[in-house]
């Protein structure tokens, strides 16, 4: 979990600040899904409310066969949809230890330096 939020965050980094707060917003939805996601897996049902969310997309895309907007719009919902899900999916396999060397592999990301002792 600990890797999915420092992706997230190299993300954010990159955006200038005007949408920061937006990209910022949105991420934290994603890993708030992303948590309700699996613990709705852990009990149970998840299937169903995924199959009922992809089900109802569909129905939208397949019945705007004259409207396009709409229909590329649903599109687009549906795609988000799939990458909240990948997310999720990326939570419940991600190792509990950070990836230092995956880390440092992201640009404008660094390894935390060692904490200073305090000073008394």
């Amino acid at each position: 979990m600990k890797n999915v939020v420092l992706s997230m965050l190299a993300k954010i980094s990159h955006i200038d600040a005007d949408m920061k707060q937006l990209t910022a917003r949105v991420e934290a939805q994603s890993l708030l899904i992303s948590a309700l996601v699996l613990a709705v897996s852990r009990q149970g049902g998840v299937t169903e409310m995924i199959d009922a969310a992809n089900k109802a997309i569909n129905t939208v895309i397949d019945s705007a066969e004259s409207d396009e907007v709409l229909r590329s719009d649903a599109a687009i919902l549906l795609s988000e949809l799939q990458n909240l899900l990948t997310i999720s999916q990326a939570v419940d396999k991600a190792d509990g230890e950070i990836n230092h060397a995956g880390l440092s592999e992201l640009t404008g990301v660094a390894a935390a330096e060692p904490a200073l002792p305090a000073k008394k």
